[in-house]
């Protein structure tokens, strides 16, 4: 698979996640209730309801959105993939850390899950901080795989 393929790949993962919380902006309290939609829902346990931080949380994940999706197409731009992996590693590494500190509650399934996910997506950020091959920084404006 070509390095832009792989890019592409790894950043649809990441807008794939980002997508998973898009819906909280428009229905705070029912994606609080029920998120992540199998078993018990994971939100109530780790504190009470605010809109405020569900839907600044979804804010923080449409701006995700944006600038992953503007990645996927200038895939060939070592310069922004390495930038915009580098903004979700940042993110994805405190918000493990977090979730690492907060497990008490889960039952180990929902452990292994939460811990395999975003140790997953801290993985797949990281991933796109590799510079292509032929060290290309700049992109070549208008063209795409």
């Amino acid at each position: 698979m070509g390095k832009i393929v792989t890019r592409r790949v790894l950043l649809g993962v990441l807008v794939l996640a980002c997508l998973g919380h898009v819906w909280a902006y428009f229905a705070p309290e029912l994606w609080y209730e029920t998120f992540p939609h199998i078993g018990q829902p994971w939100q109530p346990r780790l504190g009470p309801y605010n809109e405020h931080l569900v839907t600044d949380m979804s804010a923080l994940y449409m701006a995700l959105l944006v600038v992953t999706a503007a990645a996927w197409r200038f895939a060939d731009s070592d310069r922004y993939v390495i930038t915009v992996g580098a903004g979700w590693l940042t993110f994805c590494v405190f918000h493990l850390l977090y979730h690492l500190q907060h497990l008490s509650m889960f039952t180990s399934g929902e452990r292994i899950a939460l811990v395999g996910l975003l140790s997953s997506l801290t993985l797949v950020s990281a991933a796109l901080l590799a510079p292509s091959p032929t060290g290309k920084a700049g992109s070549r404006s208008g063209t795409s795989e």
